[in-house]
Order: structure tokens, then sequence, then C-alpha cells
């Protein structure tokens, strides 16, 4: 078939009207190459109304994110659903804070063993000095452990954040370095460079779609208690001289050519509000239910006993007030009239049915969406290695792009101050990677039956399929090297107290058992204990 070219017309309606001469040409192409699938089909009745806008990622989203943004803040700060989802994503992703691990390549940079595991202790070292102070802050509020969560909070409700690479104002800081963490809607456009094509709400782009800036503005636009013009500053993605990236934009990209951050919650923003509002009515209807209220009937309605309480309490004068208790004084021509609520005896089922399409929107499990458990251990389990695999994903992104990232900073700057020596860190993009290797250590799991999952770890230890630093990682979170440091220091202390055999033989590990050559201590009958048979 030949393809469809624009015709004449369509290149006028492109000049006056692009928007109306899209969906025109559009139209012509649906209807000259009509596919197969039946929900792109307009003459069924369920699809008659329904005809979406194919835009591109920008024209679907920018439009919509100061309301998006505005909707979410207010679910988070109103609705509990909506503030349990955020904090449950955030102590599961981020807890107290992601620790490094440093982990160069030492082969690559031809290191020897001890000599990278020294070189990784400073650097770990340097860096928790430099992340457990507020000098990291800009603002001098927060370290870096609690900077974290604030950005994963951010991109939550906003959809991105945005990370500036300042100077400290400490002179006597570890590093140089400090963070300035920008709300997403302080970067906007000016409205004297509104029609610049090359601008996404803020954020320049080049003719590939790369970043080249981000125009900030000096206050918050919703910032009501200053009265004062908005100042725009255009901030360079990367050094002019060095290269070196000088902002962060955190977010999360659904599709190509995509600029900003959508919040969380945008696809449940309007079932949670409907949500919401039922719930309230529900309370509501049990509160009122509760009441018990007594109505005297007078012949005047003047000079009864609660003639003067609705003045006092604060009512109109044609305003009734039900409450527990309550004496409410009528007119001899007045009646009581009540208007009965529908039954809605179902509320709690088609709560947690609503509930659970949120969980699913969200990636949360309902049950601990609704920290409700009350299903078999294994439906239990599955729904939180369903919601640990979420978290996973969510914990990689965010060392991705925000923990890699500032740990690259602070390596340029204790390089360039002197506290650390990489060698071909500046020259060499090969071994600049393999001096930044890293990671990152978050909270542990959640455990329903400490006994069975240690157990089921020891099996896989044993049988080579993980190993033991992997288990104490995701397990508790802690480091090898200094447990293991520590219980060898245990031991010899117990060992030296006779509490234990001085050679220990880990079961459930994957060691070989030794033979025990130490005296045998005897047992409360004076009787040597045998010593253990030798396993062939």
């Amino acid at each position: 078939m030949k393809p469809i070219a624009p015709t004449l017309m369509d290149r006028f309606l492109a000049s006056v009207a692009p928007t109306y001469a899209q969906r025109r040409f559009h139209a012509r192409l649906s209807f000259n190459y009509m596919g197969q699938y039946a929900g792109a089909k307009s003459n069924r009745a369920a699809l008659k109304s329904w005809r979406p806008y194919a835009g591109s990622a920008d024209a679907d989203t920018l439009g919509d994110l100061m309301v998006l943004r505005s909707r979410s803040r207010d679910l988070v700060r109103n609705n509990p659903i909506a503030a349990g989802a955020r904090q449950t994503s955030q102590i599961n992703v981020v807890g107290t804070g992601l620790r490094l691990r440093a982990k160069l390549n030492a082969k690559l940079l031809g290191m020897a063993e001890k000599a990278a595991e020294e070189w990784e202790r400073k650097a770990e070292t340097l860096f928790d000095l430099w992340a457990s102070s507020k000098a990291c802050d800009v603002t001098m509020r927060q370290n870096f452990y609690e900077l974290q969560s604030l950005v994963f909070n951010t991109k939550f409700e906003s959809g991105d954040a945005f990370i500036l690479r300042r100077t400290s104002k400490l002179r006597h800081a570890v590093a140089p370095l400090a963070l300035n963490i920008i709300e997403a809607d302080r970067v906007a456009t000016p409205p004297q460079l509104a029609g610049d094509f090359m601008i996404r709400d803020g954020v320049r782009i080049d003719e590939d779609g790369a970043p080249i800036s981000y125009i900030v503005l000096n206050e918050h636009p919703g910032n009501w208690i200053l009265n004062t013009f908005p100042i725009f500053e255009e901030i360079p993605a990367y050094g002019a001289k060095s290269g070196e990236q000088m902002v962060l934009h955190v977010f999360d990209r659904m599709r190509p050519e995509q600029n900003r951050g959508i919040p969380a919650l945008a696809p449940v923003i309007e079932i949670l509000k409907q949500l919401d509002r039922y719930s309230e009515a529900e309370l509501m209807k049990a509160v009122v239910s509760s009441f018990f209220t007594v109505f005297l009937k007078t012949e005047t309605g003047e000079d009864g006993f609660a003639s003067a309480l609705p003045g006092h309490y604060g009512f109109g004068p044609n305003e009734v007030a039900m409450g527990p208790g309550t004496i409410v004084d009528i007119g001899t021509n007045e009646e009581i009239q009540t208007a009965q609520p529908a039954n809605t005896s179902n509320f709690d089922p088609f709560f947690q049915s609503v509930v659970r399409q949120i969980g699913v929107a969200l990636s949360i499990p309902f049950e601990l969406l609704m920290m409700h458990f009350t299903a078999s251990y294994s439906a239990s389990r599955a729904a939180l290695e369903i919601a640990a695999q979420f978290f996973r994903d969510r914990r990689i992104w965010l060392v991705r792009n925000f923990c890699a990232p500032v740990y690259e900073w602070f390596m340029v700057d204790a390089i360039n101050a002197g506290l650390i020596s990489a060698p071909g860190f500046f020259s060499d993009p090969v071994r600049r990677a393999a001096w930044l290797g890293a990671q990152w250590i978050g909270p542990s799991r959640i455990i329903l039956d400490p006994l069975k999952e240690w157990k089921a770890e020891s099996e896989a230890v044993n049988l080579g399929a993980r190993t033991i630093e992997e288990v104490i990682i995701e397990r508790s979170g802690g480091d090898f090297e200094q447990i293991t440091a520590q219980r060898v220091r245990e031991h010899a202390a117990r060992a030296a107290g006779k509490l234990e055999p001085e050679i220990l033989a880990p079961a459930g590990m994957g060691s070989q058992v030794k033979e025990d050559v130490s005296p045998q201590p005897a047992d409360p009958a004076g009787t040597p204990a045998k010593k253990p048979e030798k396993k062939q």
C-alpha cells in the first residue's frame, strides 16, 4: 500500500491549528490502516467515547504536574493510606540510611589485596565522617543519611528532586562538598522563555534531549510569606572546564523524551480521594448513630431548657446540634424528622478491595500496606517476598541516581584536598570507575519465622548458592569483616574462660569439621568426655 502523504489542506491546517491538523491526519491514517486489535475499535459501545490523545511524554505530563504535585502532597498530609504507603516505602528502601562499603577493582588497578583493603577502609571512614556530619547539607539541618530519606520522600510526593553541588559553609568540614536539595516546583520556565521549545518546565535540553542546564527559582513559588519578585538562575548541568556533573535530577523516566518526573500517587489520586470521602462519611455515620439526644416539646419554643444553649455554644439561632446526652428544645408546631442513611454493612470488604487495587498500583502488597497479617505463613511470606523485590529495585534506583553520584563528588573533593590518593582518577575513565566501586547496605528484611528462615539460609550457604556475607547484609545489614572479627574476639574470650573449646566447628556454615585435639573437659561424674569421632 502506498504511504499517505500530507495534503495541501493538511499543511495549511498545520500552520494555523497544529493540534487539530495532527488529529485529522492521524484519523485518516487510522482509517486507511485498520488493524485487528479490539481495543482500538471505535464502533464498540464501551469504546466509542474513549479517544485519548497520543501525545509525547512531555505533552502528556508537563501541563498536569502542578496539580498532581499539590494533590499528591495533600493526600500524604491527610490521607492515612497515602501517608502509610510513603512511610512504608521509605522505611524499607532507605531506613536509617544506606551505608557505604567501598569495593574497588583491585585487579584492574594493579593493587595488592592488603593494600586494597586498607584503601577501602580509609575511604569508608572518611566518607562516613563526612556523611554523619550536618556540614554535608548546605542548610546545616540534616546529615547525608537523613538526606537520603528527604530525596526519596520528595521524589515520591513531587515526582522528582534536584540536588545542587555546593561548598560547605564550615571551614573544618571533612570535605568541602555540601548538598543543596531543591524541590521540584523551584525548577520552572520563566514567563519570558515560555515559547522556547528547548526548555521543558525549567530543563533546557539540546537537540538530542540531553539536559544542558536547569532554571531554578530563588524561592518556592508557593511561599506566600515572601512577597518578592521571582528571580531565576540558570545552573549548568556540567562544569564548563571540569566537565563534572553539577546537578542531579532524581526521577523515574517512564518514557523516552520524558524530562520531568511524575508523583508516585498519580495513578491513584482520584481513587484515594473518593475512598477518603467514603471513609469519612462512614465514620460520621457511626458517630451520629452513637448520639443519644432528647427533644423537649414546649408550648412556646422560646423559654425552654435549651433556649440559651445555641448562643452559648456558638451555634446560630436556627441550628440544632446533636451530641451525647444533649437536650434540644423545639416548639409546639415543630416536629422531628430523620433521614436514615443507607445500610453499608459491606464497608470493610469494599474498602479492602479498593485498597488492594491501590497496593497493586504502588507495588506494595495489601498485607504490608495495611499492616494486616492475618493470612497463613505461606501467604504472608509470599507478600513480603514480592514487597522485598520492589524495595530492592527502589534501593538500587536510589543508589544509582543519588548515592553513587554523591560518592563520586565526595571522592573528587577528597582527592583534591589530599585526604586520599587515587592515581589516574582524573585522567583515566576506566581507573576512575575502578576507584569508585562500592556497595550500599540498606535496612534488613522483615523475618516472619526466624528459625525457619535462618535454617534455609544455612542450607543455601552449605550448597554454595549464597555466601555468608550476602546473608549478613540482607538479614542484618551488618559488615561481614567486622562481624567476623568480633566473633573471633568473643571466641577467644570464651575459650580463655573455658566456656567453649578453643577450636570450633561451625555448624551449617559449610566449614570442614576439624578434630579437637585440646584436652577434653570432664563430665560432672569425673569421667573424661569422649573425643568426637573423626568423620570419614
